[in-house]
């Protein structure tokens, strides 16, 4: 199952996600395109729900089938996991061309006590052959997957987007990322990044620098993201960048996971 997270579109006062996957097939399909926002939604510890906005900016009506997975990382990837306690309604709903719907996002259940519960959305279209067509044509199947997070928060901790969970999080000491880093090789020899998360919080790292106000790292075009509570990833590292980072004993990240950018401290550990 690809549930990456997909190219973005930026527009004022909103936020959007637009992804469009083309194949070419016998049939003729409804073709449909999506705006979906906001692309970070969260549950706060005061809350039992949140809402996410489907807009359906093409031509023909499309069907949309809504799930939400548990997200953790493990073995420094992605896992994704069937669960119960966040239920998207509705779970599948058709939207006609030019409306939008609003999907809920309701919790069964509160998280426990200063935690940060980390989920995905994921938003397929499903095709739907339009009338009056025949198997002879050749058109194009348009079908849609949004894969967005979600986070969820216990008492004693939150978002860091609103003013109260930015109160919150200040009488915490645990309401932060806290991140390391060491270099080493991998299975397949090849020089590698790691970079721990010890903290009760996710980092979404947009770029790592070797000084707090120095130019980002090139990684050639490979993503950072998250890297959530008590988690571990993995980033693919050149000789020459391996090099430089080996030589030193400190990097900073640019965390995108509040409501202004931060740049935070790695310490080095290990080797």
């Amino acid at each position: 199952m690809d549930t990456k997270p997909q190219s973005r579109r930026f527009y004022t006062g909103k936020v959007f996600l637009v992804f469009v996957l083309m194949a070419i097939c016998r049939h003729i399909f409804a073709q449909a395109t999506f705006l979906i926002w906001p692309i970070y939604p969260n549950i706060e510890s005061n809350e039992k729900a949140t809402a996410v906005w489907l807009e359906n900016t093409g031509k023909s009506e499309a069907l949309i089938q809504v799930r939400v997975f548990k997200w953790d990382q493990q073995q420094y990837k992605d896992n994704y996991e069937i669960q119960s306690e966040i239920i998207p309604s509705p779970p599948v709903v058709k939207i006609k061309a030019g409306t939008k719907n609003m999907l809920r996002l309701t919790r069964i259940m509160p998280a426990p006590l200063n935690t940060e519960q980390a989920y995905r959305v994921i938003v397929d279209e499903l095709p739907i052959q339009l009338e009056n067509t025949s198997s002879q044509n050749i058109a194009v199947n348009f079908q849609i997957r949004y894969s967005i997070p979600l986070f969820s928060y216990g008492q004693g901790m939150g978002s860091g987007l609103t003013d109260a969970s930015i109160i919150a999080n200040a009488k915490n000491p645990l309401a932060q990322p806290n991140l390391s880093y060491w270099t080493e090789k991998n299975k397949d020899g090849e020089a590698t990044l790691y970079i721990k998360n010890t903290g009760s919080k996710f980092a979404r790292i947009s770029e790592i620098r070797m000084h707090e106000k120095s130019d980002p790292l090139n990684f050639n075009y490979v993503p950072l993201g998250y890297i959530l509570a008590n988690s571990t990833m993995t980033f693919h590292l050149s000789s020459q960048l391996a090099e430089g980072i080996r030589n030193s004993s400190q990097l900073y990240a640019v965390d995108s996971s509040g409501a202004a950018l931060k740049v935070i401290l790695l310490k080095r550990v290990g080797q």
